[in-house]
């Protein structure tokens, strides 16, 4: 029997703290040597230097200081790999607190500003909101072990895009051939979040690959700086020969003063004319480290398999994007980046920054940066855009094989392929279905059947039974399949779908807008959506609507509601609605394409005679044969 996720993290946890104080300890040993070397050689070199006590004293002195700089190289490692394990031991905690779904232990303000950046249109902000698909305790929270912007937008549209049938298929191939290779996706999720908490922005790096040449605008400065060079190179040969009696003294100030003539000219234009290249270089090479930071994740993916049976599969067109290209690959263009920043380093690195000054007072060496970097703009630009389309797909990719791992009870869906004809009796057919954001010990699941065409699933029952949240495992499953993962129950059967939900409505009363308006308003959405998909034979609108129109009379709205179904109905869709207004079970022409359920609640006396109520949470059939509206009103004390 396989270990639980559970008991393997808590492995890997106790592991990590032993490791981590094995490593600090090593740690402090290295700052006692080099404490006690440093202040060895202070208190040799001073006493020498008082003292007078010629060169055996200054030996002794610096040769106490060359070890101290050696224990202080000694101990970059021994950091490094302390820092290394603390990112890991930060994913291992993150993997555990999702278990737990302990959603305060999982970090939400990293992707909070990440997910600002998701473009969705209105109808999918609406399905978000409405099932928990993105912000805190969410699915994407949940589900989520993105460290970029670029694998946080990604999974992000993958969770509340259309679950098409073809493309999830190709998911859930490539998440499971990933899930079994826990220790190399633990190392790419903690290189990740390394990556996303320190790097650049993608999203302007593209945009910079994009864009114009700022050299062709500016082809003189090339020029110029070939020639300062050049004049450069001449003046110090001059003067050179001028030290060595070759060069008459008048000839060498004449190479003086051009050199200095240089350094003016050059000191002008770096302060008038190269602001944009200073901007170049802080997208294009956001720090030499960062660049490094990215090159070390794209070749992460290394490990990734061809699988010669199936070559079309999405994980090998990750691997030739990323590593296999022998021209345009991510890790060879990373590479030559990574040659080019650390040229650019010179200017930013404060152990380079002296050999930056005179390089650029007289060669301009921005502009020699900037034409290598242009040159590597044109040889890589087509390519830029697929590389983070690739590595984006990896990493949501990871994500979800880290829940097929971690919940081996729950099954990939069946997709049904459907067209003119089989779309009218496509449905989808559930066993044991569960809501996924719940735990294991508070989840209860319920075998649901929503369709074909022309029918809809009315869920009725009192107050708290567990309606709203059957509609959302509905919807937060039909999610996860769309992502390609996994889903919470042991069968699931549906054809392409499109969800389109009214269960979270508000009013907005800055734009004059009541909640009876802004539900008509959603509902009106809806149905455009259902509309919209009427004519297309491989997708299905699939609606979930919870105690919609509850801002009007009951009489208006039984007739309101019933018009909305009937306009669902006639463009095809399926879906489910729920209510506790028993009249709307009893309407003829909803009866009429409705399959009835209910959840209940029971009501029993405690050891003191105070009734207490309780719920199973399971789906029955027919119309619900309680309300309890009064019952908790006398419970809360207002009865």
């Amino acid at each position: 029997m396989a270990e639980p996720a559970a008991d393997r993290y808590q492995h890997l946890l106790d592991a990590s703290t032993q490791r981590l104080e094995q490593l600090r300890r090593r740690d402090a040993a290295f700052a006692t040597i080099r404490l006690v070397l440093f202040g060895a050689a202070v208190a040799v070199l001073a006493f020498t230097f008082f003292a007078k006590l010629g060169t055996g004293g200054w030996i002794v002195g610096f040769s106490l200081l060359g070890g101290f700089l050696v224990a202080a190289i000694l101990n970059e490692p021994i950091r490094d790999a302390m820092a290394e394990q603390q990112r890991a031991r930060k994913v291992t905690e993150r993997l555990m607190a999702r278990i737990h779904r302990d959603w305060d232990a999982l970090d939400w303000k990293t992707s909070r500003g990440k997910l600002k950046t998701v473009q969705l249109e209105e109808h999918q902000k609406d399905v978000a909101d409405d099932l928990d698909l993105l912000g805190k305790s969410s699915l994407f929270q949940f589900v989520s072990m993105a460290g970029t912007t670029i694998g946080v937008r990604t999974l992000a549209h993958w969770l509340t895009g259309v679950a098409d049938a073809d493309v999830a298929r190709g998911r859930s191939d490539a998440v499971r051939r990933l899930a079994p290779r826990r220790e190399e996706r633990f190392r790419f999720y903690s290189l990740a979040a390394h990556v996303g908490d320190g790097s650049g922005d993608p999203d302007e790096f593209i945009r910079w690959s994009q864009g114009d040449s700022w050299l062709e605008k500016n082809g003189w400065l090339s020029l110029w700086a070939n020639l300062s060079a050049g004049l450069a190179t001449l003046s110090l040969m001059v003067l050179i020969a001028s030290r060595l009696g070759v060069v008459p003294t008048n000839v060498a100030q004449i190479a003086l003063g051009l050199a200095a003539v240089l350094v003016v000219v050059n000191v002008l234009i770096t302060t008038v004319m190269l602001g944009p290249v200073h901007q170049i270089f802080s997208v294009a090479m956001a720090s030499r480290q960062s660049v490094d930071e990215y090159r070390e994740l794209f070749a992460a993916a290394a490990w990734l398999e061809s699988d010669e049976t199936a070559p079309d599969n999405r994980l090998d067109h990750l691997h030739r994007v990323l590593l296999d290209d022998p021209r345009h690959s991510a890790q060879i263009g990373m590479n030559a980046l990574a040659r080019v920043a650390s040229q650019g380093s010179l200017r930013t690195s404060a152990a380079t920054f002296l050999l930056y000054l005179p390089l650029q007072a007289f060669a301009l060496w921005d502009i020699r940066v900037l034409k290598k970097l242009e040159a590597w703009q044109n040889t890589f630009s087509a390519s830029v855009p697929g590389w983070f389309d690739a590595f984006g797909e990896l990493e949501a990719l990871m994500s979800l094989a880290a829940v097929c791992d971690e919940n081996p009870s729950w099954v990939f869906p069946d997709w049904i392929d459907t067209d003119a004809d089989r779309i009218q009796t496509a449905k989808l057919t559930s066993v044991a279905l569960g809501h996924p954001l719940l735990s294991d010990r508070d989840r209860v699941c319920n075998d649901v059947t929503i369709g074909p065409a022309g029918t809809v699933l009315l869920v009725t029952g009192s107050n708290m039974s567990g309606k709203s949240t059957m509609l959302r495992s509905v919807g937060l499953n039909v999610a996860l399949a769309g992502a390609g993962a996994p889903v919470c129950a042991t069968r699931l059967s549906l054809p392409s779908t499109e969800l389109a939900t009214s269960i979270r409505v508000r009013d907005n009363l800055a734009e004059g807008v009541s909640f009876y308006m802004a539900e008509l308003h959603r509902l009106k959405g809806v149905v455009d959506r259902a509309r919209a998909l009427a004519s297309n034979p491989r997708c299905i609108s699939l609606f979930l609507l919870d105690e919609i129109l509850q801002g009007t009379n009951s009489r208006e709205r039984l007739i309101a509601v019933t018009q909305v179904l009937r306009h669902l109905i006639e463009c095809g869709a399926i879906g489910a609605i729920s209510t506790h207004d028993l009249e709307l079970a009893d309407e003829p022409e909803l009866q009429a394409v409705s399959q009835i359920v209910h959840f209940r609640e029971t009501i029993t006396p405690d050891a003191s005679g105070n009734e207490q109520m309780t719920f199973d949470y399971q789906m029955h059939s027919g119309v619900s044969p309680t309300t309890n509206a009064l019952r908790l009103l006398e419970i809360v004390g207002l009865g």
